[in-house]
C-alpha cells in the first residue's frame, strides 16, 4: 500500500499548484475546469492511502459538461442584450459551443443524460479535453512538469502517487482558487466588456447554487418527509428551505440524494457544517431506503442522480472533519466534535 504524502510532500503539491495559477497560461478557461474536474473524481473515486488513481477522459469529460452546462446560459447583467460569456481569447471555446447547443436541445443536463446521443456527446467532448487541456495543465513556462499524471497515448489518465490524496486534502482550496481565477479570465476578456459590464453577481451565476430553481425538490421532499424538518422532527407551517445535507460549499454539485428539507431556522443556523452521527444515520437510511424514488421525481427537473456519488462524498467530507478535530451540527446553537461513529455510519 502507498503511503500518504507527508508534510513535505503536501507542501511541494501545494507548491506546484500554485505555479499552475502564477505560471500557466491560460488561454481559455479549460485548465480551471480540469482542476476541478480532477478534484472531483479523487473526491468521488480516491482514498487517502496515497496510492495512484486511474481515471477515464470520459468521466472527465462528463464533469466539462456539469461545469459548463450552467455557463452556457445567456448572462445579461450590464446595459446589452443577454449574451453567452465567451471562455476563449479567440472565438468562443469550442466546449462551451457545443454545451450549449445540448443546452438548446435538452434543456437540462438530467434530459441529455437520458438521449442516447449522450455517450457520442461525451467523447466528443473527450476528444477536445484530450488535445486542449489535457496534455498542457502541466506546461509552466513551456516546461511540461509533470507532477498530476504522466502524459498517456490512451483513453486514460493515473494520478501519480501521492496525487489523489492531496487533492481530497486541499480540494476546498484548490476548487476556490480555480473559481476565483476563472471568473477574472471571464471578466477581463474584453469581448465580454458589453455583457458584463461592472455586475458583481458574476460568480454566483457561473458557480453558485442559488441559481438552480429549488421548487420541484421542496415539493417531493414536502411528500417524502410528511412535510417535516429533516432535523428537529416538528412540522413546518412556513416555507421550508431546501438544504445541501453535505453543504454546497464543500461539494457544489445538485445530486437528487443531497437534498433535504428543513426548518428556515435549523437550515440557516446549520451554515456550512456538517451534521453529527444522528441526522448522518437518518440520511443514510433515507437514501438507502429512498433514494432512487427520490431520484426518480428530481431528475426530470433537471437534478442529477448519482447515490454512490454522495455516499462516497460523505465519507469524504467526514474523514477530514475527524481529521481536522471539526464541529458537527447537532441542534440550534448545539454542536459537538466529529469522531469515528460517522465514519462507522458511512462504512467507511
Amino acid at each position: 500500500m502507498t503511503a500518504p504524502p507527508d508534510d513535505r510532500g503536501q507542501l511541494d503539491f501545494l507548491q506546484h499548484v500554485q505555479r499552475i495559477f502564477d505560471e500557466g497560461e491560460f488561454v481559455a478557461t479549460y485548465k480551471f475546469a480540469l482542476l476541478i474536474a480532477l478534484v472531483e473524481l479523487a473526491i468521488e473515486r480516491g482514498d487517502d492511502t496515497g496510492a495512484p488513481l486511474d481515471l477515464d477522459l470520459h468521466s472527465i469529460a462528463e464533469k466539462f459538461i456539469e461545469q459548463y452546462w450552467p455557463h452556457a446560459a445567456p448572462y445579461g447583467a450590464a446595459e446589452g442584450a443577454p449574451a453567452v460569456l465567451v471562455q476563449n481569447h479567440g472565438r468562443q471555446a469550442a466546449i462551451v459551443a457545443r454545451v450549449a447547443e445540448a443546452r438548446g436541445r435538452f434543456g437540462t443536463l438530467a434530459r441529455a443524460k437520458s438521449d442516447n446521443s449522450w455517450r457520442v456527446f461525451v467523447g466528443n467532448i473527450a476528444q477536445i479535453v484530450k488535445e486542449m487541456p489535457l496534455w498542457k495543465l502541466q506546461t509552466l513556462r513551456r516546461r511540461n512538469v509533470p507532477f498530476l499524471y504522466e502524459k498517456s497515448s490512451g483513453p486514460r489518465i493515473t494520478l501519480l502517487p501521492g496525487v489523489a490524496f492531496n487533492l481530497r486534502r486541499f480540494g476546498a482550496l484548490i476548487q476556490l482558487l480555480a473559481r476565483s481565477a476563472w471568473v477574472q479570465h471571464i471578466r477581463a476578456n474584453p469581448r465580454n466588456a458589453p455583457t458584463v459590464g461592472g455586475a458583481t453577481d458574476l460568480e454566483l451565476f457561473l458557480f453558485g447554487g442559488a441559481r438552480v430553481d429549488l421548487s420541484a425538490a421542496r415539493a417531493a421532499l414536502q411528500d417524502m418527509q410528511e412535510n417535516r424538518c429533516f432535523y428537529c422532527d416538528s412540522a413546518m407551517r412556513q416555507d421550508p428551505h431546501v438544504d445541501h445535507f453535505i453543504p454546497w460549499s464543500r461539494y457544489p454539485r445538485d445530486l437528487a440524494q443531497n437534498f433535504v428539507l428543513a426548518h428556515s431556522a435549523c437550515n440557516l443556523d446549520k451554515g456550512d457544517m456538517l451534521t453529527a452521527s444522528a441526522h448522518l444515520a437518518k440520511w443514510v437510511a433515507r437514501n438507502r431506503e429512498s433514494g432512487a424514488d427520490l431520484a426518480a421525481r428530481l431528475s426530470p427537473a433537471g437534478f442529477l442522480d448519482d447515490q454512490p456519488a454522495a455516499l462516497q462524498v460523505a465519507r469524504w467530507a467526514y474523514r477530514q472533519a475527524e481529521a481536522t478535530s471539526a464541529q458537527l451540527w447537532v441542534s440550534l446553537k448545539y454542536t459537538v466534535n466529529a469522531d469515528r461513529r460517522c465514519l462507522e455510519i458511512l462504512g467507511g
